[in-house]
């Protein structure tokens, strides 16, 4: 038997009476698949079973306010507040059991975090500061409402305990309540709880003390702190909080000598969940630094006597023998990388981790929870799902068919994939010389490494699924009739809309796709024509080389990518800021010519000087040969992905795996 290559990561870890399997959690997640008053359901206990059949040693289950009536934020949260919930809750960790995990909770009060409309009375906090879209109405704190939140605390936990959770997982970080009073732009207090780093941390120790003394000696805890807010980066749109007050490393790293009194690891996240810019550094995306806080839990390792956990933007096994093995921290945790693929583990194991599936660190799908909706994923179209597909797998279909697909973009990649899984025979056709369709482009700009590296996934798996792929095969009707197929889905995709506008086939005009991948030359000053996502993340890559860049669309300037979930906006907006890309609203592009671009606003015409032009007008469908298929196989022929709508990699996985999955 070949000795394990990953022997820091599969060394066993003990906290008080729990001895952890290995240095993996899967970290929290909220998932919205509770029913609305809180209530385990069965798709809960399938999600909690998919990330333990994942190989983790515990799992965190994500955001679980111990007051309903105050700091409330998502719907669809896990119900801890009386005891009436704790038969149910007792399922949880029997599942996570059977693989051999340990169950945890966070334990979290979000103070004047909460979501207005799902809360019946005024916010927590340490001081009145409201935070824009959150709780306006705030109560500051006396000592009967931290006695309060403090006899909620102690309640809610020994009741999760009750209930067999293995570990408890305290929110501190992400100036939830606990940031609240450690954090000197949100602590103005001049009381015994406000001023000094010894008093802002006075009421946290408080809650601390009293949860150890409630759940007793034997039983683990584990805190989620921020290293450092990242509230005064000086980037637009920051609220009242931001300024060089905000929380820093020297704060958490004074908080952490006295509450390790009381807790077993410390876990070091990074961010401001309520306030910009600090909230892209809570959920770090595509556009951010991989491994963000590890350099933070380095620092605080070397000076606590406590075991520390990282999290953020690690993305591999690899990753995290090389983090554990150089003593940067004892435990990883990953969330997002694992739902993506649930394999991931087990794949690095039997040394395969290129078969693992990539996550986009979109938050297209799991972003979904922050309105409520169910845990989804752009890549991985059962997460959430798991009840209906029980261990990630699709029924084998009842009987074999022959199913032609014609496109070979994501949708109908993922098609293919899906309807050989369940046994069918599938020719794919695809009129170009590979497949991948606009998933190319899409990855085209030097930042967008994550898409880079599921396209080539995505190609590489579909090519080996054992689908008949006919690459350089622009299929008609005559060709798929000719196959005799028993299903047909239609994933033409979409392709690049040019309005006639005069001039936009002039020698300094460049397609977005020319431009992205390098095809033409690219002068110094450029103007974009077209906000969606693509010339947005285009104007973001010239600017990163220094070009000087203007992007005008005719829609206002403030719904530039407006369907883009807001963290993620946020975070490619930054971005646009720092490169000082010029935004231009409101205007219609009338003309092109050889020393730019004309635009309309208000009826008065202007001039935008360039050296080259991008045309980025968008994408439409593709999908006459739909029409065409309906006449012939009116119910057994399918459209999905962008040739049924121009949308997210998201739709197109999911569209694609649905049909497959039911043919």
């Amino acid at each position: 038997m070949s000795k394990c290559k990953f022997p820091h990561v599969f060394s066993p870890l003990k906290l008080r009476s729990v001895t952890l399997k290995n240095r993996i959690e899967f970290t929290p997640m909220v998932s919205c698949l509770s029913n609305a008053a809180g209530e385990v359901t069965e798709e809960y206990l399938e999600f909690i079973r998919m990330q333990a059949r994942s190989g983790v040693s515990q799992i965190i289950i994500g955001d679980t306010q111990i007051d309903w009536e105050r700091p409330v934020c998502f719907y669809g949260e896990l119900n801890v507040q009386h005891d009436r919930y704790v038969t149910a809750l007792s399922l949880i960790p029997e599942v996570a059991h059977e693989y051999g995990a340990k169950m945890s909770i966070e334990i979290a009060h979000a103070g004047k975090g909460g979501v207005p409309s799902m809360n019946t009375k005024p916010g927590f906090s340490s001081s009145y500061l409201p935070t824009p879209g959150r709780m306006q109405d705030i109560k500051v704190m006396d000592r009967a409402d931290m006695d309060y939140v403090i006899g909620q605390f102690v309640d809610c936990c020994k009741r999760v305990k009750a209930a067999g959770f293995d570990l408890i997982f305290i929110h501190a970080g992400h100036n939830n309540l606990f940031g609240q009073f450690l954090s000197p732009a949100s602590n103005i207090r001049t009381d015994e709880y406000g001023g000094s780093m010894e008093n802002r941390m006075r009421f946290p120790l408080e809650i601390l003390k009293a949860i150890r003394e409630a759940v007793g000696e034997d039983f683990p805890l584990e805190m989620r702190v921020s290293a450092e807010e990242m509230t005064d980066t000086g980037e637009p749109g920051c609220g009242p909080e931001s300024g060089n007050g905000c929380l820093k490393p020297e704060h958490t790293l004074a908080f952490l000598k006295e509450a390790q009194k009381y807790i077993d690891m410390a876990h070091i996240s990074c961010g401001n969940v309520f306030v910009e810019p600090g909230v892209k550094y809570s959920v770090p995306l595509y556009l951010q630094e991989r491994q963000q806080n590890v350099k933070y839990a380095a620092m605080f390792k070397k000076e606590l006597d406590i075991p520390v956990s990282v999290v953020g933007n690690i993305m591999s096994l690899e990753e995290a023998e090389e983090i554990i093995a150089s003593g940067k921290a004892d435990m990883v945790g990953m969330c997002r990388s694992l739902m993506a693929d649930p394999e991931l583990i087990h794949n690095a194991v039997k040394g395969c981790s290129e078969d693992t599936r990539p996550c986009l660190r979109c938050m297209d799908g799991c972003g979904r929870i922050f309105f409520g909706l169910p845990v989804r994923c752009a890549v991985n179209p059962i997460v959430g799902r798991e009840y209906k597909y029980p261990e990630g797998k699709v029924e084998p279909a009842r009987k074999k068919k022959k199913v032609v697909i014609v496109g070979g973009g994501p949708a109908g990649m993922q098609a293919a994939q899906t309807a050989v899984d369940r046994g069918h025979d599938v020719v794919l056709f695809e009129k170009d010389d590979c497949l991948g369709g606009m998933l190319h482009d899409a990855s085209a700009v030097p930042f967008k490494d994550l898409m880079r590296n599921y396209t080539e996934w995505m190609v590489r798996t579909t090519m080996k699924c054992g689908a008949d792929i006919r690459l350089n095969t622009a299929a008609d009707k005559a060709t798929i009739l000719a196959e005799k197929p028993d299903e047909v889905i239609i994933a033409t995709g979409s392709q690049y809309f040019v309005p006639p506008i005069p001039g936009v086939d002039g020698p300094n005009v460049v397609s977005l796709s020319d431009a992205e991948n390098r095809r033409a030359p690219i002068g110094q000053k450029v103007v974009i024509c077209g906000a969606g996502l693509s010339g947005i993340e285009c104007s973001v890559g010239l600017s990163r080389e220094g070009k000087e860049v203007t992007v005008v669309d005719m829609i206002p300037v403030e719904d530039f990518c407006s369907k883009m979930f807001a963290i993620t906006r946020k975070a490619l907006f930054d971005e646009v800021w720092h490169g000082h890309v010029q935004q231009i609203g409101n205007s219609k592009v009338v003309e092109i010519n050889t020393d730019g671009v004309v635009i309309e606003t208000e009826g008065e015409k202007k001039l935008l000087p360039c050296d080259t032009v991008i045309t980025a007008f968008g994408l439409k469908s593709v999908n006459n040969l739909f029409g065409e298929m309906l006449e012939e196989m009116p119910l057994n022929t399918y459209c999905i992905g962008d040739a049924d709508g121009v949308e997210t990699v998201r739709k197109a996985t999911k569209t694609g795996f649905d049909i497959a999955a039911r043919i």
